[in-house]
């Protein structure tokens, strides 16, 4: 059996359905084996592992009160007088059923179902009673329930892990020990009532051994003087014992007590017996704790609870240890039980398998799970390979912005903080997937039908905005080849494809005309090059009918073929992401990329004096100085708005210059220009960069 999903009404954050009370405040859907719940501060990943415990209880026992804290308070400050916890166990074994079958429910499939609940009641102080709160756990259906004892329940406690803080003094003995609460739950110190341990034997030899020391004597000159002598000598006295009748004291070494439980709690665990740094204890009390989980029952959901276990561990030690866990339930399937994680950490989020991911967003929790987002077998393998921890901070943000590059990355946060919109503030992340595959992050966010369909108020509403570039070079730079190219001297040609001649080359190549939807908008600047992306649908093409594809897709290049195609590309980038049922929005440079948009706005100078800097080892000189001015004076005499701004872009495109070290030049000197801000908020050129701002701003 497993934790199938998790229900919460009016406890901490959470409160009860939007539309109705009677629905509960979230519902968490559980993987089988992993789970690991990311989310930002305050998304309620804590308040999840805590509703778990005060169900289910801990193997442990830790002592889970009941607080006035629990129960949820609303938007105008009222406070719920109850809270329900519901836990869903499904999948349950003929034996398992046997054990719960006075509480078996069923599910829509008509398959055993298990339903524990826990309800907490505030009471008013009454008959002079102090006002208190009430605790039941039942389970079965909601109106036959009756309570959940013995056997039934112990079966469902879970490991619990807690954030790690201490694990020096965790694993020290103690009236308190939390290594002597492990062990006494571990098998190895199970015992009947009437059976003595093997450690208390053993304890009460050595106890011998010392009391028969403390007895010898420790002269040869005074045999009779021994340390117990002694302080029964001082004993009599302190005492003044009258007579022989009454009672004598008498003292005696021990190690321990010979009771068991005294025993594991005068136990200590360390590494070796010398120092040990923090990380390294944490791990060995990580160890310690999955002792319980090592407890592997025939029957029960073998549940372990671990929060922030990055907690005092550097990544590598992160990774490893969660690379442990997945194997372990990859190698023993249902016998490993589940894993319940939380994490701030991105590392951990990176490289946990995101299928076994839930976000916490908004008051919500949404697996990640193929049956539940948009992703498919091709995205999640991607995604492994690809999703690092640089990128995995969108799962602990409020908003975020995908981009392509690296000059994208370095220049948006600092326009936002011009604009007044910072984004550390809105808690937004921009993330450089060093691609354009954004349609694959993209999906993350994107809600299966199944999922919509029951529960059509859940889509995953985090703002994300896509900016990337249309990719059409302008005229001039065509006009450029053919002057350096002597033997183009006719007309420039390119193939095309839209969506005039969509069909036709589909019918062609004998595919689905949707199938060529991704070719819709590309450019080829050779008929070869056109052949080269047919040949990925069939495996040859005729000569007469790459002729007839030609004549179809041919253009004429100049200035209204560019700007067809801007259009054409641009409505073609944005139609990708509109299907997704998700709050994801695309702002395409219109012209080309970042720096030509920069290069056509009021802000080519700033981008003239920025490269500048970076060509010149004395940018300063007075010789220098006269060249950027001569440049800049030549520059503006240009009429045509394009030439002028792709003479600028030019040392960028032939990769003379650094795209991100232009950025990082460039954004200096943007944040040292009283006039960039005005500039920022009317240029027509960079109103796509503040609207993909905006997008993920304006509601936070």
């Amino acid at each position: 059996m497993y934790l199938k999903e998790l229900r919460i009404w009016n406890f901490r954050k959470f409160g009860v359905g939007t539309t109705n009370v009677k629905e509960p405040g979230i519902v968490v859907r559980f993987n089988r084996n992993f789970n690991l719940l990311i989310g930002e501060n305050d998304s309620g990943k804590s308040a999840i592992i805590d509703a778990l415990k005060l169900t289910l209880g801990t193997s442990s026992e830790d002592n889970s009160r009941i607080s006035d804290e629990d129960f949820h308070v609303n938007k105008e400050g009222d406070v719920s007088d109850y809270f329900k916890i519901e836990c869903i166990f499904s999948d349950l074994k003929e034996e398992e059923a046997g054990v719960y079958l006075e509480w078996l429910s069923f599910d829509a499939n008509g398959e055993y179902e298990l339903q524990v609940r826990l309800i907490a009641e505030r009471k008013p102080s009454e008959l002079g009673r102090s006002a208190r709160i009430e605790k039941t756990i039942k389970a079965g259906y909601e109106d036959v329930s009756s309570r959940l004892e013995g056997i039934a329940r112990e079966l469902l406690r879970t490991t619990y892990l807690k954030p790690l803080r201490d694990a020096e003094n965790e694993l020290k003995p103690g009236v308190r020990s939390r290594l002597a609460q492990i062990l006494k739950n571990h098998e190895a110190f199970r015992k009947i009532d009437t059976e003595r341990h093997s450690l208390e034997i053993a304890f009460e030899e050595a106890n011998n051994q010392v009391e028969k020391f403390f007895a010898l004597p420790y002269s040869e000159d005074k045999p009779e003087q021994t340390i117990k002598n002694q302080l029964k000598n001082y004993l009599d006295e302190f005492f003044h014992i009258p007579t022989e009748d009454e009672k004598k004291y008498e003292s005696k070494f021990k190690i321990s007590p010979v009771k068991l439980n005294e025993i594991l709690r005068k136990l200590s665990l360390l590494l070796e017996d010398v120092p040990s740094g923090l990380g390294s204890l944490n791990l060995l009390f990580i160890a310690a704790e999955l002792l319980l989980h090592e407890e592997i029952s025939l029957f029960g959901p073998n549940i372990t609870l671990i929060e922030e276990i990055e907690a005092h561990l550097h990544p590598q030690a992160q990774l490893r240890l969660i690379k442990y866990l997945q194997s372990v339930l990859a190698a023993d399937g249902d016998k490993g039980g589940q894993f319940f994680l939380t994490t701030h950490s991105t590392s951990l989020a990176a490289s946990t398998q995101l299928e076994h991911t839930l976000v916490l967003y908004d008051g919500a929790a949404y697996p990640m799970d193929s049956q539940n987002t948009n992703l498919e077998k091709e995205d999640y393998e991607f995604l492994e390979r690809f999703l690092d921890s640089t990128k995995a901070n969108f799962f602990f943000a409020k908003g975020v912005i995908f981009v392509e590059g690296d000059a994208e990355n370095l220049l948006l946060p600092v326009i936002a903080d011009l604009i007044d919109r910072p984004l550390h503030k809105y808690g937004v992340s921009v993330v450089n997937i060093g691609n354009t595959a954004f349609k694959r992050y993209a999906k993350i966010f994107s809600r299966s039908d199944r999922w919509l369909s029951e529960f059509p108020e859940l889509e995953l509403r985090m703002p994300v905005s896509i900016v990337t570039d249309v990719d059409v070079r302008p005229i001039a730079y065509y006009e450029e080849q053919k002057l350096e190219n002597s033997t183009e001297v006719n007309e420039k040609k390119i193939y095309m494809i839209d969506e005039n001649n969509l069909s036709f080359i589909a019918e062609k190549l004998d595919v689905d005309e949707q199938e060529l939807n991704v070719l819709t908008g590309q450019v080829y600047d050779k008929k070869s090059t056109l052949k080269e992306q047919l040949l990925e649908y069939k495996n040859s093409i005729s000569a007469s009918d790459l002729a007839e594809i030609s004549s179809q897709t041919v253009r004429v290049l100049d200035a209204d073929t560019i700007s067809s195609l801007r259009t054409e590309r641009k409505k073609n980038i944005t139609a990708e992401y509109e299907n997704l049922k998700a709050n994801i929005k695309t702002f395409v440079a219109p012209n080309w990329t970042l720096e030509y948009e920069i290069a056509l706005s009021e802000l080519r100078n700033h981008l003239i004096d920025a490269l500048h800097q970076i060509r010149y080892k004395a940018p300063n000189s007075k010789v220098n100085q006269s060249k950027l001015e001569q440049f800049k004076k030549d520059n503006e005499a240009v009429e045509d708005v394009e030439l002028r701004a792709y003479q600028v872009y030019k040392s960028l495109l032939k990769k003379n210059i650094s795209k991100a070290t232009t950025a990082q030049v460039l954004a200096k000197i943007l944040k040292e220009d009283e006039q960039t801000k005005s500039i920022l908020l009317k240029d027509s050129h960079l109103a796509y960069l503040r609207d993909a701002i905006y997008h993920v701003t304006e509601g936070a």
